[in-house]
């Protein structure tokens, strides 16, 4: 190198190397100079750093060594074959650029970038190499790598949608969930423009490309919103569209940015129609709230600050800092709060205890919190409230969580958790005392381990059931105690869920119902079966007639039927009283029973009359034997109350299928045959016959009478009070009809309604009974105070439904009497329910609708199906006698009673009870919730005259 090469003058050649030499060793990259033998000539101080080794040991050195496999052949080839290139002022110098690996004195590659400079000093050619340590600029280069790719996932799950525009607005790039947010196909996207391939959003394509090509132009992002109605919502997504340059900072396309606003539109336009209220509310926050700048100015407060700094209004305190409104160190502690906030960038949240003025302790909350806007800090906001009621509240909470833990721990329902793979993590006391345990002993066990069983293994499946399907279940199970008892326990499973969503557990709460099965159980037996006899009742009966009656017509066999009447039986209650009456008619069903075979059904359908079913009848002959046995049977003394009674039946006898195809004609011919047996002297028994069809002689005379009665209006209504047992006084009255005949005397209904329903004169008897019913009500009620009007309860027969445009006729009678629709109430019986009329089922709405009353009489003696309730529109029911008659003397009585109440509330039906004949019977009514009664104690069944004369008594009848 020659000293010419220094520039400056004033220096000498010796001066120039030494500066350079210092220059040299004292630059970052490593400086070696190698001769043609690709020996070390120089190295500088870079170089040892680099490699660890001394300037000695390198000049000692081949370029080799520290770089393996490096071609010193073509080295020196070049410097031999190349000599004008190593001439340094040479325009041709050669220079080479590459990266490689040296190895250092520790065995290690380095990665450096070699330049590679060619000259020739004193006619002899050298290499000068100067290395530069690559090892960050690789690492920077695998971070950008990294960060590509992490890119690339953000994109792949960022909720938003990215698009990527080229300068001719062509799709070059969509993410995912493009085209179930677009509607497009992607294949139909890429490639084209706005204007080419579109979507859902209402935009024209026209003018969303335009605004992409301002993008460009203006080098400036833009926000464009697109929106559209999906399934009757509105959709809108908010388009972030940047421009995206090239490393020389040209603008070669748009990146767009789509996340879906339809949210945050809808909840600003509430926000927008509730700002003012939120304004008036902020304003009117017992809190202290305020708003500052970054340097601790006070921007903003509300009314509450202004009386917390003691000062007249909130705009004074705009411009003011804490040292304008508090004391010195006061002041001080705020405004650093401030900056500690700001600096952070976090929250700051503070509750300290103090005391109060009146020496209790209190607490205070302090909150503030850094605030940004359009990405820029721009201050803080803050508020203060004193929370001593809070907190006074929060040790109320732990109170009410520590009742909440005794209240579970003491609940009759077991509790318990269990894991997902059903093994049990808590259990309250229940389920310990009914095993005897403590919760130690279960905890982690599975049902199927503890207690075990087919019981548990199949409440174990349940559980796991749960899980899997992620929706609740339930279970009931049966099990038997040591003594033999049943059991019963109802177990619902609650899937619990974890942070995520996922099911970590099942929460199961299991529930004693054993009283609750006895109680449907007592149900059912009521629905079903007689109280009275405990034999079966209509509605039951009448399943088994349908039952026998599919098979019999499957395998093409014969079955009887037989209907029973007791002969005279009502002399038997007159005489005697109901209590024999009722020990009667349960012997007669013993005597039944053992009158026939073990599969025959008997069954009582309503007072004293019975039916019996007969399947698998090989020779008709055998009924007759039968039948005559049950006369024989029924013929024999009857001891009832230390007396002798004997008493006859009469028996009716159909055959399926030459009497009957369906229940209805069997019941019809047997009913028809029984009373053709009473007009033959009763206690016989009678075949049904085509002759038999016609009414029985005995009927055909009495059906004149009836008519001769209707013309010489030989009938009379009696009224029966009805009374609320609240008050004592009377609401109302049962219209009861009478017939007094010239030869016959007072006629009872039970005597003659069944002929009158035969012949069809039931509809002229009750369209008179309507008549005047209403016509007596409307005279009672023009007396009575207008807020309290009395009620009508008239009976209704099926015929009437059946024969007769029934609501048209109760309509006139309306309009004719003056009566109102409120204060009738029309009784119909349980055999209606079984008819399943829509006919029957419309007259009776129509009747609610115009506020008349439906209410069934004799409940629960023979048709109380509870699904036939439901079906109709009915709003009272009345409890028959023979459930009232005993229940001051027998508990089973009062119970039976007191179910059949708690089924009439469960149903939202007005209560009536029938019979009550003593103040104590009146007494356990009112006790079990029955609100309204009719009977002896109250009243017999009088003439209108002197049932007006009561109620303008107006004596409590309860006394």
């Amino acid at each position: 190198m020659s000293s010419a090469e220094i520039k400056d003058p004033r220096l000498s050649e010796s001066s120039g190397l030494k500066i350079l030499g210092f220059a040299i060793n004292h630059i970052q990259e490593a400086v070696l100079i190698c001769d043609a033998q690709a020996r070390i000539c120089f190295a500088n101080q870079a170089s040892s750093d680099l490699l660890g080794y001394d300037e000695q040991t390198l000049l000692q050195m081949y370029l080799p060594a520290l770089e393996p496999g490096l071609d010193c052949i073509q080295l020196l080839q070049f410097s031999s074959t190349h000599p004008d290139r190593f001439n340094a002022t040479s325009a041709h110098a050669h220079k080479t650029t590459r990266e490689t690996q040296w190895l250092n004195k520790a065995g290690k590659l380095i990665p450096v970038e070699v330049v590679s400079h060619p000259l020739e000093q004193e006619g002899q050619p050298y290499h000068v190499i100067m290395a530069c340590d690559i090892s960050t600029r690789l690492h920077l280069h695998h971070q950008l790598r990294e960060q590509e790719l992490q890119y690339s996932l953000l994109v792949k799950n960022s909720p938003d949608i990215f698009i990527r525009y080229d300068q001719d607005c062509r799709r070059v790039f969509v993410s995912d969930d493009y085209e179930r947010v677009f509607g497009l196909p992607v294949e139909q996207a890429i490639g084209k423009k706005p204007t080419e391939a579109w979507g859902k959003p209402a935009m024209q394509p026209d003018d969303y490309e335009a605004r992409l090509r301002e993008v460009m132009a203006s080098g400036q992002a833009a926000q464009i919103e697109l929106c559209w109605k999906e399934q009757g919502q509105v959709i809108c997504k908010s388009v972030h569209a940047v421009p995206e340059r090239d490393l020389q900072g040209k603008v070669i396309g748009v990146l767009s940015i789509t996340r879906d606003i339809s949210e945050i539109r809808r909840a600003e336009r509430l926000l927008q129609q509730r700002d003012e209220y939120q304004n008036a509310l902020i304003e009117n926050f017992p809190f202290v709230i305020w708003f500052k700048d970054t340097n601790s100015r006070l921007l903003a407060a509300n009314t509450a600050y202004a009386k917390f700094a003691q000062v007249e209004s909130k705009q004074a305190l705009e411009g003011k800092t804490d040292f304008d409104l508090f004391p010195p160190d006061l002041a001080q502690a705020y405004v650093d709060s401030d900056k500690r906030v700001l600096q952070s960038g976090e929250s700051c949240f503070v509750i300290d205890m103090f005391e109060k003025d009146d020496g209790e302790r209190g607490w205070i909350e302090t909150y503030k919190s850094p605030v940004v806007v359009a990405g820029k800090l721009v201050g803080t906001v803050g508020f203060a409230r004193d929370i001593t009621d809070a907190k006074l509240n929060e040790e109320k909470l732990l109170q009410r969580e520590r009742e909440l833990q005794s209240l579970i721990h003491n609940t009759p329902d077991t509790i318990i958790r269990y894991d997902r793979d059903a093994r049990r993590l808590y259990i309250n006391t229940p389920q310990l005392k009914r095993f005897g345990l403590r919760s130690s002993a279960i905890i982690g066990k599975t049902p199927s381990e503890f207690p075990g069983g087919e019981i548990y293994v199949k409440y174990e499946d349940k559980i796991k059931g749960v899980i899997a399907s992620v929706a609740p279940d339930f279970l009931e199970l049966r099990g038997e105690n040591d003594d033999g008892s049943a059991w019963f326990i109802h177990v619902r499973f609650v899937p619990e869920f974890g942070d995520h969503g996922e099911v970590t557990g099942v929460l199961a709460v299991e529930r004693d119902i054993t009283e609750l099965m006895e109680y449907r159980e007592r149900i059912h037996y009521l629905a079903y079966y007689d109280a009275l006899t405990g034999i079966p009742n209509r509605t039951l009966f009448a399943d088994r007639v349908n039952q026998v009656l599919a098979d019999a017509s499957w395998h093409q066999q014969q079955f009887g039927l037989m209907m029973l009447d007791l002969d005279r039986f009502k002399e038997v209650n007159d005489s005697l009283g109901h209590g024999a009456g009722d020990e009667l008619l349960v012997s007669v069903a013993k005597r039944l029973q053992s009158s026939v075979r073990a599969y025959d059904t008997i069954a009582r359908l309503s007072g004293d009359e019975f039916a019996i079913l007969l399947p698998e009848l090989r020779n008709p002959d055998d009924l007759a034997t039968i039948a005559k046995k049950i006369n024989e049977e029924i013929a024999k003394p009857f001891l009832i109350q230390n007396k002798e009674l004997f008493i006859s039946t009469s028996i009716g006898i159909a055959i399926y299928p030459n009497d009957g195809s369906d229940r209805a004609k069997l019941f019809k011919s047997a009913d028809v045959a029984m009373y053709h047996a009473k007009n033959y002297g009763r206690n016989n028994y009678q075949f049904y016959s085509q002759e038999l069809g016609s009414k029985a002689s005995e009927y055909i005379l009495l059906g004149a009478s009836i008519r001769q009665a209707l013309k010489n209006s030989e009938f009379e209504l009696f009224y029966q009070p009805q009374i609320d047992l609240m008050s004592g006084r009377i609401i109302g009255a049962e219209a009861l009809l009478r017939w007094r005949n010239p030869q016959l005397g007072v006629v009872m209904p039970d005597r003659f309604i069944k002929v009158a329903e035969e012949s069809g004169l039931i509809v002229e008897i009750g369209d008179w009974v309507l008549r005047e019913a209403c016509a007596a009500v409307a005279s009672l009620n023009a007396k009575a105070p207008a807020d309290a009007p009395l009620s009508m309860a008239v009976n209704l027969s099926s015929r009437q439904f059946l024969y007769n445009d029934l609501l048209a006729s109760v309509q006139q009678i309306l309009t004719e009497t003056g009566c109102k629709p409120e204060w009738l109430k029309l009784e119909i019986t349980e055999s209606l329910l079984l008819e399943d009329s829509k006919e029957i089922i419309a007259t009776l709405s129509a009747f609610k609708q115009m506020g008349i009353t439906i209410s069934i009489d004799d409940f629960c003696t023979g048709y109380s199906a509870m699904s036939y309730l439901g079906q109709f529109p009915i709003s009272q029911v009345k409890i028959d006698r023979s459930f009232v008659r005993d229940i001051a003397i027998k508990q089973d009585k009062l119970e039976l009673i007191t179910a059949i109440i708690r089924i009439a509330h469960a149903l939202r039906l007005e209560l009536v009870a029938e019979g009550v004949e003593s103040k104590q019977q009146a007494n356990l009514l009112k006790i079990q919730g029955c609100t309204m009664a009719q009977g002896y104690f109250f009243g017999k069944p009088m003439r209108l005259s002197h049932l007006e004369l009561i109620i303008a008594d107006g004596e409590d009848l309860m006394q």
